[in-house]
């Protein structure tokens, strides 16, 4: 009975609701941080408060954590929204908290750590899926993010990617309902980031499980199939060619009015350029045929049965004429009037693809890429970048993060939208802006003395370092909770501390 008691022991109860919380709930992963941290203090009091760490300190990422949150604490000096920078602080303390009671209270064994976050991100998945399908069966038209409604797909995919190489020991069934469930995840949300950390995890994993001759084969397939995704990616992105000469496209309508063609523009749709065979006096009396909705009637984000109209009937190989738009089936005015643009329905991750080829294509053209989760970064690290370069010795403070980033997308005159000037989702440069060179300096050095506890062999701890660090350039991590969390999980919790 007493030994229960130890703070020890009551400690992995507060792990596991941490790592099972963390999916599903912030109230969960306070509560479980809370915990720990109680825990842990209990345990250093019993000892004395006994420091024994390896005479190496300063190579240990220990200190070069505390060194690295302190300097960000010390940037408030020089912030003026010193209220924002503590509200992230709350936030990312909670990593050095996390820190010092695995410090003092780690569990008995790591198998179990490892085996919870197996099992919680099953648990996460299948919920997921669950509640995709309930929707789904209700008649709610679901998109990719609306599966994830508890956290983001990012920070899921995350834990997937730490649970698939941490549960390598777990029983074969498992294994493989695990993968399973992850591939249709995958498909249903549309995640990027989930397409990319399932073939990553899935070839560390075999890297691991061979040697030799099989090893160097393994790798040279997957470096082979990489190029040949990129190549085959850089083809499909290819633009779409004119079907003919300008002087060989039509000049009128089968109604008698002129064609206006576009040439220069190589927007696309389902293999056909959009701006082509374009007519657009026409689509007024034709959609008045077809539809009692009217063409400039907006939805609810803000387009309409115009903007959508000749993609659709692009879609179809169709130009954008009166006579085409009659030919419309009562089903495909349905489509176009509900938000299609494009006769085929996809969801998931082939919707995503097309819609990646479409963002693309605007993107390049210079248009606006407001929406376009992967084009808008470009703009987020152009802002990041200048805001860097605003202070670049001591940063503009943690509080100021915001704001310096706010005043570098106006001076560099971006056409995103006010609600997507977002800061510069990317962990790694945000370091820089907040707390400048010097911040970068103990952030890269964290990196390094982490990577030299781990060697020769913690292929464990390097999986989740290499999740972590994959993580900081599309995401500004360290900016929620639950991103604390993982941090937490992939740069410490395997990594055992030095006694």
């Amino acid at each position: 009975m007493m030994r229960a008691l130890q703070p020890k022991v009551l400690a992995q109860w507060g792990w596991g609701l941490v790592i099972f919380g963390m999916p599903w709930s912030h109230a969960a992963m306070s509560v479980g941080t809370a915990w720990v941290a109680a825990c842990a203090v209990l345990a250093w009091w019993q000892d004395g408060f006994a420091i024994k760490l390896s005479p190496s300190i300063g190579a240990s990422p220990w200190l070069w954590l505390t060194l690295l949150l302190g300097w960000e604490a010390a940037s408030l000096v020089w912030a003026e929204n010193v209220a924002w920078g503590l509200h992230q602080l709350s936030i990312q303390s909670s990593l050095f908290v996390l820190a010092f009671a695995w410090l003092k209270v780690p569990l008995n064994q790591e198998e179990r750590l490892q085996t919870w976050v197996f099992r919680s991100a099953i648990m996460a998945m299948t919920g997921v899926l669950a509640w995709g399908v309930w929707r789904t069966l209700g008649g709610v038209e679901l998109q990719g993010r609306d599966w994830t409604p508890w956290t983001s797909h990012i920070r899921l995919s995350m834990l997937l990617a730490l649970g698939l190489i941490w549960g390598n020991d777990q029983p074969q069934a498992w294994r493989r309902v695990y993968l399973g469930l992850w591939l249709a995840f995958t498909a249903v949300t549309g995640s990027f980031t989930s397409a990319l950390l399932l073939p990553l995890a899935l070839g560390w994993r075999l890297w691991h499980a061979t040697h030799g001759a099989v090893r160097r084969r393994i790798t040279t397939a997957f470096l082979a199939g990489a190029v040949g995704l990129v190549f085959g990616l850089a083809q499909w992105l290819q633009t779409v060619p004119m079907p003919c000469t300008l002087d060989e496209l039509p000049s009128h309508t089968a109604w008698g009015n002129p064609y206006t063609h576009f040439p220069e523009s190589t927007l696309s749709e389902g293999g056909h350029r959009v701006h082509l065979f374009w007519c657009e006096q026409e689509w007024e009396t034709a959609w008045a045929q077809v539809s009692t909705t009217p063409l400039d009637q907006r939805d609810d984000q803000g387009f309409t049965n115009r903007d959508r109209l000749p993609r659709y009937l692009t879609s179809l190989g169709w130009p954008k004429d009166g006579k085409h738009i009659l030919q419309l089936t009562e089903r495909d005015v349905a489509a176009i009037e509900s938000g299609a643009t494009h006769h085929i329905p996809r969801s998931g991750m082939l919707l995503r693809l097309r819609e990646f080829k479409r963002e693309w294509e605007v993107w390049k053209a210079g248009g606006n890429p407001t929406g376009h989760a992967l084009f808008q970064r470009v703009e987020h690290w152009g802002a990041g970048w200048h805001a860097w370069l605003d202070a670049p010795l001591l940063g503009h403070g943690v509080g100021d993060t915001p704001i310096a980033i706010n005043s570098a997308y106006e001076r560099l005159g971006s056409n995103l939208a006010d609600g997507h000037r977002h800061r510069s989702h990317m962990q790694h440069l945000t370091w820089g802006i907040s707390t400048g060179l010097i911040g970068m300096i103990l952030w890269l050095g964290l990196w390094l003395v982490w990577l030299r506890a781990c060697m020769p062999d913690s292929r464990h701890a390097l999986w989740g370092g290499l999740v972590l660090a994959l993580s900081c350039v599309f995401e500004d991590t360290l900016e929620t909770q639950a991103g604390v969390i993982l941090s937490f999980l992939a740069l410490f919790a395997v990594l055992r501390p030095r006694r």
